[in-house]
Order: structure tokens, then sequence, then C-alpha cells
């Protein structure tokens, strides 16, 4: 082998071993009798959660409009340059809901027929919110409110940590893992979190950490991988031994530790993806469905991972409409609305859709009055939640009104959060397995808006 040749190969080695390294995942511990243990699960005793995070603050209220005349008029007047045409929308009779009738954007319809089978809900006007906090109260700054309100960064943070008034380095979803990983997946050798939109604060726990994916799999070092073309084995063994070898430093016996510890992961995952059958849902050609696809095939190979519990990170980017709303939230919805379809259609295949519950997210809704063509950063937002075990077709919270000057308005529009992201998460939580007094740990706020054996707000049963 020529110098070049080595010199390229070590480099092109160590580059992807430094991208291994940095999406390391839990603690390596495959061995046959955690594989054959694994592979006796049946779809009965897993469970997975999906979150879908809308990057940019989706605007909330061309998301799902109110269609009866006196309350559409009320929309139409405070956005008149934005509003959807009344003819567009598409009417949602909605179980036990007593307020006007709504509609979902047209761009929306591909998730429609979720609704109309009873599996997918709405949870309306939730946010972030450090204290139950009134109209008055937050005029009159009597009331401690989130950090950086109206702040990507800040309330992107506060979704995802569920700790509105301070820094944290936990999220939510890793605290939620925190209490169930030992229960549920122990000797797992990859992560039960797993995220296939990079790092994020939300999966992040005090002992289980995210494993990052790509749309095509596991990142794996391809000179040490079998049956990849790129494969060497002798550089294999050297890698191996490299990693193996005992240092009398410790930042290098954690390095190498480390090193060793991803390799394995990523092979492990590799192997699971591989043993599981293609999918034969077709999903739409866009970047979030690519996401979903792996996530459920994820799912498919959740034997071969370990896995009875799983939790899943993806994200759609574009969201901030300052301008041209109308395309921009179209394009955007309906990757959304296809993406979900798809994913849950999956399910469906996998036998599954009774098991995995999907959730939007967002970094905060936007203001009612229209800026122009466009919409400013608001506060409260209505999300989705969809899945077999779903009590759908409702819509869950307190329907805000709908104009200027509203009983929820702070101004311009924008909505003061009925539902603390407290709560939703705590729906959430109880499903997935945390028990209501894991819930102190999980969301150490929940007790200032609710007691945690009341905090379920009713969209999924408690396990």
């Amino acid at each position: 082998m020529s110098y070049i040749h080595k010199h390229l190969a070590r480099r092109d080695f160590l580059r992807r071993t430094a991208l291994a390294t940095a999406w390391a995942g839990t603690p390596f511990a495959a061995n046959l009798a955690v594989i054959g243990a694994a592979a006796a699960q049946t779809a009965g005793d897993h469970k997975a959660l999906v979150c879908i995070f809308l990057h940019g603050g989706n605007d909330n209220s061309n998301t799902i409009v109110p269609v009866e005349s006196s309350a559409y008029s009320r929309y139409l007047s405070a956005r008149p340059a934005i509003a959807l045409p009344q003819a567009t929308l598409l009417p949602l009779t909605l179980s036990g809901f007593t307020g006007p009738q709504l509609g979902l954007n047209p761009a929306l319809a591909p998730i429609r027929p979720l609704f109309d089978a009873g599996r997918c809900a709405i949870v309306a006007n939730v946010g972030t919110l450090a204290w139950p906090t009134t109209l008055t109260q937050y005029k009159n700054r009597t009331v401690q409110t989130p950090l950086g309100l109206y702040s990507h960064s800040d309330q992107q943070s506060s979704w995802q940590t569920g700790l509105p008034t301070r820094a944290s380095t936990t999220g939510w979803l890793g605290r939620v893992a925190d209490m169930t990983s030992s229960a549920y997946n122990a000797g797992a050798g990859v992560s039960m979190c797993m995220s296939l939109a990079g790092n994020n604060i939300m999966q992040a726990g005090a002992s289980v950490v995210q494993y990052q994916v790509t749309t095509q799999g596991p990142v794996v070092i391809e000179t040490m991988s079998p049956g990849h073309w790129r494969h060497d084995p002798a550089m294999a063994t050297a890698m191996n031994k490299l990693l193996t070898e005992p240092r009398s430093h410790m930042l290098e016996q954690a390095y190498t530790t480390i090193g060793a510890r991803s390799i394995a992961t990523g092979q492990r995952a590799k192997e699971a993806l591989a043993s599981v059958p293609a999918l034969a849902t077709v999903f739409p050609a866009n970047g979030l469905a690519a996401q979903l696809r792996m996530v459920a095939q994820l799912i498919a190979a959740r034997s071969g991972l370990g896995h009875r519990r799983q939790i899943f990170f993806v994200a759609q980017g574009g969201y901030d409409f300052h301008d041209n709303l109308l395309d921009n939230q179209a394009l955007r919805l309906g990757e959304l609305a296809s993406a979900m379809a798809a994913f849950h259609e999956a399910t469906v295949e996998l036998g599954v859709a009774s098991n995995v519950t999907t959730f939007t997210a967002s970094d905060f809704g936007r203001g009612l009055q229209s800026n122009g063509r466009g919409s400013d950063h608001g506060w409260g937002s209505h999300h989705f939640v969809m899945g077999g075990a779903v009590n759908g077709n409702r819509l869950y919270g307190q329907w805000p009104t709908v104009a200027l000057g509203g009983p929820e308005d702070v101004g311009q529009g924008r909505l003061l959060p009925t539902t603390p992201v407290d709560r939703y998460a705590a729906t959430l939580a109880r499903w997935f397995g945390a028990s209501a007094s894991d819930l102190t740990t999980v969301l150490p706020n929940l007790s200032r808006f609710v007691t945690a054996a009341n905090a379920p707000l009713g969209f999924l049963p408690v396990s």
C-alpha cells in the first residue's frame, strides 16, 4: 500500500472513529443471553414514544381554524391577508367538543382520516408556563414567566427540558427514560433514546444518553464493518488492538473505552436492522418522512436491540413564518401530514399501532395578528397526538377564543397557554410506563399545576 493510500485510509478511519465516538450510545452489553431474551418479546409488552419537533414555531391559527361562521369572521378580521379561505378548510366533527366547529388546514388532508378513525387528537393551547398564570398576572408582571419568552432557543429548551425558569442538562423524555430503562430495557446494547435529528436536550437523561442515527441507519466505521465493501480485516484487527490496550492516562483510557463502545453499539444496531424485512409501506419523498421511516425500521428491530421501551426524536424545520406564511406553511404541513400518515400505516403493517404514540411539539405558537404576509412569535399552540392507543377525534385542553383582545390574548393575538407542557408530558409519560411518583422527577414543576394523579389529560390511558 502506498504512503498516500495509507495516509488517506488512516485519515478516513480517524474521521469516522471521531464521528462514531461523538454519537456513542449507552454502555454496550451485547451477549447471546440478552439477544435471546429480547427475541422472545411480543408487541404487547413494547411501547414507543415519537416526538416530532417543528422547529421555528408553527402558526397555530392557520393549523386548526374555526369553521363556524361567527368564529371564522373574527379569525378573518384579525388576519385578512393570511387567513385561509373558509371553503378550503377540512371540517372536523370532534366527539364531546362543545365549541365552534373546527377545520384543519387543507394541507393536513392526509391525517384527516386518522381523526375519523379515532387515531388522532388535538391538544389545544399548550405552552411553557412557570406557574399557573392569568392574563391579569401576566400584564401586571406579578407572576414568574418562562425565561426568554418568544425566543426560539430559550423556548425550545423550555419545551424540551420542562424547566422553563432555569437551565438543565436533562430533558423530560430523558428523565422518563431514566425512570423506565432498568425495568424494561435491562442489558440492552443500544440506548432506548434514539434521535434522527441530531443532538437534543429532550432525550438527555441523568443515566440514559441518546444514540444518534441517520436516515440510512447507524454510523459505522466501514473498514471495521464485516460485509461492507470497504471492510479491511487488517485495519480492523489493528484498531481493535489499539482500542483494547490498557492506557495509563485517564483521558486516553476513557477515549478508547468510548470508542470501543460506540463501534460495538453501531454494529449491534446495524445487525438488528439487517435482521428485519424491508417495510412494504411507501413513504413520501421528504426529509421528515425519511426520519420516520427509519424510526419504523428501528421499532421493527426492537428485539435485536433489546428494547421493550423506545423513545425517538425527529424534527422538521422551516416553521418561522415571518413572511409568505400561506405557501410556506402549506408546504411544511403537507410534508408533516403525509409523513405522519405513512408512519401510522407502517405501525399498522408491523402490528404495533397501539404500542406507538406520536406527538408534535414546537418552539411556540404565533400571534393571530398578521405582520403583513406572515406572523410573529407567540406562546401557546395546538398539537397533534397520533396512535392506536389515542382516544382520538377529540380535543383536549381548552379551545381559546380566536380573536384579538380575547381572554387569552397577551398582545397581538399571542395565546396565554391554558395547558402547561407539564400536563402534556405527564400524559405521555404515564402511558409509557412512568409511575405517578416518577413524575416528581420527570416533571419537577408539575405539582404547581395539578397533582400527579390528576395530571393526565385523557388522550391516552394510564399504564
